[in-house]
């Protein structure tokens, strides 16, 4: 009965240690892809085996660079760039003449985020595409953050809301007076704290859920 017991309790240990791993394992991506920006040109080196280089226009400057599991990438003062492990081309977002003085870029695993003056801007690694969303010009940005599965933008008149492998932003919109107050994004979904009510959203609902406070 002692040694029947014990069998089972060393299973019961070894499914859990197993299961933290396979967790661990989702959560954490090697980064399959590394930037090099200079001379003029962008450089993915992929897995470390192949690379892709972009000749940049004449006086293009880059403004930022960055490389993070499945992607990478640079923008510009002309153009988002962004390079997935999967593709291995480099896309590009063109700018407008004034959207780089504004723009806030960030990256995740899966998903590379650009939010500009007028929109926002998500390269999603599972479908190799640019998706995007207008921002009312006299909006202002309070927060921005992507990580892993989902990327949240946050300005003075709305949320919204992005998972990967779809294919729109979703939008909730504040009521008049309504204010952010705190939120919290993880992989795989965001809570936004506002003085009306709390808002989720996460990659098996898709879509912004209202609670009261």
């Amino acid at each position: 009965m002692l040694r029947r017991g014990s069998i089972f309790v060393m299973i019961i240990c070894l499914y859990q240690l197993l299961s933290v791993a396979c967790t661990y394992a989702e959560e954490a991506v090697d980064d399959l892809v590394d930037v090099l920006a200079s001379d003029g040109k962008i450089v993915a080196i992929i897995e470390g085996e192949r690379t892709t280089t972009v000749d940049l226009r004449l006086k293009e400057t880059v403004l930022w660079s960055d490389s993070q599991g499945y992607l990478g990438g640079v923008l510009t003062d002309s153009q988002f760039y962004v390079i997935s492990a999967s593709s291995g081309v480099w896309q590009a977002f063109p700018l407008k003449l004034d959207a780089s003085e504004k723009e806030v870029a960030s990256l995740s695993d899966s998903l590379a985020l650009l939010v500009t003056g007028d929109r926002a801007v998500v390269f999603d690694a599972a479908s190799n595409q640019f998706v995007e969303a207008r921002i009312p010009l006299q909006d202002e940005l309070i927060s921005a953050q992507v990580e892993n599965h989902v990327a949240v933008v946050i300005t003075s008149s709305r949320v919204l809301g992005f998972v990967t492998d779809t294919t729109a932003f979703a939008e909730e919109r504040f009521k008049l007076d309504e204010t952010v107050e705190g939120m919290k994004v993880t992989s795989q979904k965001a809570i936004i704290r506002t003085s009306e009510r709390l808002l989720t959203f996460s990659t098996k609902t898709l879509r912004w859920n209202a609670l009261s406070n």
